[in-house]
């Protein structure tokens, strides 16, 4: 590996290994040292891929070329450019590249469920009580729809449909219990 390069071994590393990859850097030039590492990160890339919800075909691709740089790593000699090049084809299926021509089989669409969007406020130096502030404000507002809801007409039962939670719910809502 070229010199200069060492803290972006790491911390690439660190993106999917965390503090278990701390302090790395020295390890970038060992070619066995780097080959575990990789082996460790798409082990992580593995388990992901897995979770990706897409079409059969699409997962295919992308499992195969997932468990094709992670066998590219036991070839000997360790061939960098042929792991690369497997890892360029996991990016390429991943935005929705199919084949050996450019056909746009998937789009890709991120969302964060609200742990994740939680854990990204704290990364960030927010407040770690954000999940009681929101549910709290989410709750006064629930609240206040549902006398809105009520001022207009509309039963208790009515207004369990439109917010999908039992009349009982609507009703501990509504009283504030």
């Amino acid at each position: 590996m070229d010199p200069g390069y060492e803290m972006l071994f790491e911390t690439t590393i660190r993106c999917f290994l965390g503090d278990k990859a701390y302090h790395i850097a020295g390890q970038a030039h060992s070619a066995k040292s780097r080959k575990d590492w990789y082996r460790k990160a798409i082990k992580k890339v593995i388990q992901r891929v897995s979770e990706i919800e897409t079409s059969t075909a699409h997962k295919e691709q992308l499992c195969y070329w997932s468990e094709r740089a992670l066998s590219s790593l036991n070839e000997r000699p360790f061939n960098e450019t042929v792991f690369t090049l497997c890892l360029l084809r996991l990016v390429a299926s991943l935005i929705g590249y199919y084949g050996l021509r450019p056909y746009n089989i998937a789009t890709p669409a991120y969302f964060q469920t609200p742990p994740q969007h939680y854990t990204e406020i704290i990364a960030s130096g927010g407040d770690v009580m954000q999940d009681y502030y929101d549910k709290k404000s989410s709750l006064e507002t629930k609240r206040r729809l549902i006398l809105q809801l009520k001022e207009e007409g509309m039963t208790d039962f009515e207004i369990s449909l439109v917010f999908n939670v039992s009349e009982y719910e609507v009703k501990k809502l509504r009283k504030m219990l």
